[in-house]
């Protein structure tokens, strides 16, 4: 893809351009583009394929219209929280982005122990605009990608839980727990309710690689896995990353946890019955998210990282039999942090 004609149009940068490809693009070409007076921007354009995989793995690149009008409402709601959409170019499949210099991804920051605590009470800020607010109605295809949704419900709901599946890759070493009754119909639950259409616009896709921090400050990346859904889906799936990056680390998951949940609360003006509804489904894809990295290609790099590998996908797998089994018995945080024990 030819860059330059696309970045003419950018009246605010000046010829000429540098540029330099940035790591994490696994879905979409992510590059940083400097002008000719220094100003650095970040283009990102979605091949006709999965980038991190090539050509021979398809995607629709209209995939790339739907984070330009999520991150634009995102921007509309909680514009301190995301990267400035600066240009999109929808017939060219691209936009520019704000460039978060200096910034890392939280999980970095988890494994560095470089960052401020801070930052989770802005996550739960961020968290409870999604949940408070809607965005102006349009099409459907305008904010949600069906393609992409589909992908999620089979990857995070679906092949991580059946006896055999192609589409898996476990490491020859880890031997995960029968899965009983209850939590094949505990999953199911989830699922039905991830695929059942909400009124809030979620992000999809929430993790610790997907939020860059520096210092106090965070930027939530990569929304093209936006869909109408619980918002008990991004808490669960952030809280899950937590638990997985905290492991032998000087972390503490809990604390990072309870931030994000206070946080939240005190910001959406929940009833009681809210409160506990949206906790324990928390709790539930909670660990979903944990069971499905143990085995789908897209593993945590946290525990990838650990030297004690087969102990800590162990430890993880009996942790989210029990979120999954036992997430409708969560009546309060302590509840969930006790199981984190």
């Amino acid at each position: 893809m030819q860059f330059i004609t696309i970045l003419a149009k950018c009246t605010f940068l000046a010829h000429p351009y540098t540029h330099e490809s940035l790591q994490g693009g696994n879905m979409n070409e992510v590059i940083l583009v400097r002008d000719s007076l220094g100003k650095e921007v970040v283009l990102k354009y979605a091949p006709p394929y999965l980038h991190m995989l090539g050509p021979d793995f398809p995607l629709a690149q209209e995939r790339i219209h739907v984070e330009m009008h999520v991150l634009e409402y995102f921007s509309s709601i909680a514009p301190q929280f995301v990267p400035q959409v600066l240009h999109c170019d929808e017939a060219n499949f691209c936009m520019i982005l704000e460039y978060k210099k200096d910034f890392i991804t939280l999980h970095e920051g988890h494994i560095l122990e470089q960052f401020e605590p801070k930052v989770y009470i802005k996550l739960g800020e961020f968290l409870s605009a999604l949940y408070t607010n809607n965005p102006p109605k349009k099409p459907q295809n305008f904010y949600e990608n069906s393609e992409l949704k589909s992908i999620t419900n089979e990857y995070v709901f679906t092949i991580a839980f059946l006896e055999n599946s192609d589409k898996t890759m476990p490491h020859t070493w880890f031997n995960p727990l029968p899965k009983s009754k209850l939590l094949l119909e505990n999953v199911s639950y989830l699922k039905s309710l991830f695929s059942t259409p909400h009124e809030s616009l979620i992000h999809g896709d929430l993790h610790t690689g997907s939020v860059l921090v520096r210092g106090e400050e965070i930027a939530v990346i990569d929304a093209e896995f936006a869909l109408f859904g619980p918002i008990s889906f991004d808490i669960g799936n952030l809280f899950a990353h937590f638990i997985m990056d905290s492991f032998g680390r000087e972390i503490s998951a809990s604390l990072a946890i309870k931030i994000v949940w206070e946080a939240f609360i005190q910001n959406s003006k929940l009833t009681c019955k809210e409160t506990g509804l949206i906790l324990a489904q928390s709790v539930g894809f909670c660990g979903v998210e944990i069971a499905r990295r143990l085995v789908v290609p897209a593993k945590s790099p946290a525990l990838e990282a650990l030297a004690n590998k087969e102990e800590a996908y162990g430890k993880m797998d009996a942790l989210s039999h029990k979120l999954i089994e036992d997430f409708n018995q969560i009546k309060t945080l302590q509840d969930f942090l006790g199981l984190l024990q």
